[in-house]
């Protein structure tokens, strides 16, 4: 095509190449049906001198035939932009016509644009017209989609809700889209939608923040597309700093959040039935859309094998990593559920799994056998509330009776009807449980970042969402010496210093000295239940009395019970119950995995029920040592020790589902054994791992086909034996004691 000599202005010589002539029925293709352009000569739009003036000297607007060009070229560009935001943000690698549709936006868009600018343009010395005020339109609440062809956007306005719009932020590529910031108004301040400007705080991949503004309008009263403008001010990965970034979304959910559920049901066990509430029928799918999650079916439900022996966590481990379809190898908004009829622990009502394998809070369990079979209380009720509470910690949701939160007299979906206000209280719970989260929980769920969020993004209890002043009480737990109980940390026989890259195992003791026999909950002094909280710090050699800057170690499952029928210890005044903690490795990865001194604390919430209050029960610290390695043979099976994988096994005492990580510890024992034995703390700690899984029956799912495992008590009692007390030395007391009774249940059970 020859190019018109009009088009002397060089910013819009290729757009009139593109629609040269002066025809009159000319059109551009679109996936959604087709544009009609206007008829414009192309050499209208380089003639800045056609600009005339108007009253007080502004400029009038350019016309062709009577035709408002301006108008015509910018109802042209609104569906061309609109299109290209939704090429762009589709989630997943373009179709080849796609790719190309979207390569002609791209091109074709900016000329236009630039073809507008020439039109507005003011002869020298003038000013281009005023902009009209946009027309006044309230903002509806709900997701938005869109961007500006570079960024994608998913937008939330929720005015009627927790007074927020936030949004998360994607970076765009011929591939899809890559997540690289999240944005939300000002904590502590409730939006006025009509403001059309708010204060924001921005935080990308890497935490860093920054404040700024969002400016949106509606662009009139009829549509739901709203025009857009980021502003922040220092640097957040990707994103222009200190310039205007602006885009265009579409409303497209009532809702604010979309997640798919995968679930999985065991033979014989019916899944949560639908529970009247006032007139509404309250589900797992109506709970969520009450606090603003779309939810639909991922995948096609599995049926499991019915496991009349219960399930244990890694053979929980094992089911999920075999039975979801969808994948585990990236972060997503889908949750894995498995319905199930009960695990091996009394009184267990749900797990959710925080394990690094491949990604944390991506699957949870629920146990419906267990709950149907509690006396004098409403199941199905109780068991929606369990499933929507191991849900919201797979969504990354603490327990509001734990320490750091302190609310446990929250009716919310992440409380327990028996922690509530101290104990005892369940009716009281259950008469004004509504069904919904607390307020900072609700405000979370819908505004928090997208990678402490989504499941598979960062680890369990990453965030202190309760503690931003935007939703929540502040805790009123008593953190004060008390004389009623204490507690203690105690080391491995053989004492606080630990070979470099050996497995942690401590013990935690908890004395009555209430001068009354108590029954304790076993579960206590599990950090996998919630009550006890263990705190690490690398010592540096300065004096401190305090817990500030302690990390918690977070275990790889988190696990709900119910008091009223797990196993209680009877515990008489001055009497202890004791527990083991293996600390090797958590949802945070290793907890010492650099040699030098640490200090460890344990932290325990407990319940004074005759009493209707909530106690604070701390531990000394205890100090360990970590030597440095000794040889090249420690530096070199270091690289084998302080893998994720092989964290997770030894923190699942083995598994099934990790054959590669047992084919790589046998080589580490091997190597060790020649040279130190088994009285070596490395090798006696792989033993004992290998021989409790050696012992298990599994449940796999194998070339599409459910099968059956048996254990090898054999292989078991063989690996056990090779731990002499020497090799035994390594761990603390209770250990010693369960792994002499483990062998002791093999030798009986084999007659």
């Amino acid at each position: 095509m020859k190019e018109d000599p009009s088009c002397i202005n060089g910013r819009s010589s290729s757009f009139c190449a593109a629609f040269q002539g002066n025809r009159t029925d000319r059109t551009v293709s679109s996936c959604s049906g087709t544009i009609r352009a206007p008829s414009i000569p192309c050499s209208h739009l380089s003639r800045p001198t056609l600009i005339e003036r108007g009253p007080l000297g502004a400029p009038m607007p350019v016309t062709t035939n009577g035709h408002d060009v301006h108008s015509e070229l910018t109802a042209v560009l609104t569906p061309m932009e609109q299109e290209r935001n939704r090429l762009a943000v589709t989630g997943r690698s373009l179709t080849e016509e796609e790719q190309r549709r979207l390569s002609q936006l791209n091109r074709l868009a900016p000329l236009i644009r630039n073809a507008l600018d020439v039109i507005t343009e003011a002869e020298t010395g003038l000013q281009p017209a005023p902009v009209p005020e946009a027309v006044v339109a309230t903002l509806r609440d709900g997701r938005y989609d869109g961007g500006n062809g570079e960024v994608a956007l998913e937008l939330r306005v929720d005015g009627a809700g927790s007074g927020v719009i936030s949004a998360d932020l994607f970076r765009v590529d011929t591939a899809g889209r890559q997540y690289v910031a999240s944005m939300r108004t000002a904590p502590g301040m409730r939006v006025n939608l009509g403001d059309g400007r708010w204060p924001i705080v921005g935080q990308d991949e890497d935490s860093r923040k920054s404040t700024g503004t969002l400016t949106l309008t509606r662009q009139s009263p009829q549509t739901d597309t709203l025009v857009g403008i980021l502003h922040f001010e220092a640097p957040l990965t990707g994103l222009p700093v200190r310039r205007d970034l602006s885009f265009v979304v579409e409303r497209t959910s009532d809702s604010l959040r979309h997640v798919g559920i995968e679930m999985e049901i065991e033979d014989d066990v019916e899944p949560p039935k639908p529970r009247t509430f006032g007139d509404r029928e309250i589900t797992i799918e109506t709970a969520l859309a009450d606090a603003g999650i779309e939810t639909y079916v991922a995948g096609m439900a599995s049926k499991i094998p019915s496991n009349p022996n219960g399930w244990d966590n890694a053979q929980l481990h094992a089911l999920m990593k075999d039975v979801a379809q969808a994948s585990l190898l990236r972060r997503a908004w889908d949750l894995h559920l498995l319905i199930l009829s009960r695990s091996t622990d009394q009184g267990l009502l749900g797990i959710m799994f925080d394990t690094t394998d491949p990604l944390p809070r991506q699957g949870a369990a629920v146990f419906a056998s267990e709950i149907r079979g509690i006396q004098g209380i409403d199941h199905e009720r109780k068991l929606i509330q369990t499933t929507i509470h191991e849900l919201g910690h797979a969504l990354n949701l603490a327990h509001r009776f734990e320490r750091t939160v302190g609310r446990s007299d929250s009716t919310s979906f992440m409380n327990y009807d028996w922690r509530f206000k101290g104990g005892s209280r369940r009716d009281e719970f259950w008469s004004k449980f509504r069904y919904t989260f607390d307020a900072d929980e609700l405000e979370f769920l819908r505004h928090g970042p997208l990678a402490p969020l989504i499941p598979g993004g960062e680890p369990f209890h990453s965030i202190n969402y309760w503690a931003d002043g935007s939703g929540g009480y502040a805790p009123y737990l008593p953190e004060v010496p008390i004389a009623d109980f204490k507690l203690v940390l105690k080391p491995p026989q053989s004492g606080p210093l630990f070979t470099f890259a050996q497995p942690v195992f401590l013990e935690v003791e908890l004395t009555n000295q209430t001068g009354r026999p108590l029954d304790m909950p076993s579960f206590l002094l599990d950090p996998k239940a919630g009550f006890l909280e263990i705190l690490i710090r690398r010592h540096t050699g300065q004096s401190s009395r305090g817990i500030d800057g302690a990390r918690s170690f977070i275990p790889v499952v988190q696990r709900c019970f119910d008091r009223g029928v797990a196993h209680a210890d009877r515990v008489q005044p001055g009497g202890s119950m004791t527990n083991n903690l293996n600390l090797t490795y958590g949802s945070g990865g290793f907890s010492f995995a650099e040699p030098g001194t640490y200090e460890v604390t344990a932290v325990l919430a407990i319940m004074d029920e005759s009493n209707n209050r909530e106690l604070v029960v701390r531990s000394q610290p205890l100090r360990i040592r970590v030597a440095t390695p000794k040889s090249n043979l420690e530096e070199k099976d270091a690289l084998d020790l302080l893998r994720d994988d092989v964290g997770l096994y030894l923190a699942l005492g083995g598994s099934s589902a990790l054959p590669k990580v047992a084919d790589r510890l046998d080589e580490v024992v091997n190597r060790r054994r020649e040279k130190m034995g088994t009285s070596d703390p490395v090798t006696a700690s792989i033993i004992r791992a290998k021989a409790i899984d050696a012992q298990r029956p599994y449940i796999r799912l194998i070339d599409g086909k459910f099968k059956r495992q048996a254990g090898n008590p054999n292989e078991a009692a063989k690996l056990l034996k090779s731990l002499d007390d020497k090799a035994l030395e390594n761990f603390d007391s209770t250990t010693i004691t369960g792994t002499r009774q483990l062998l002791s249940k093999i030798h009986n059970t084999a007659g």
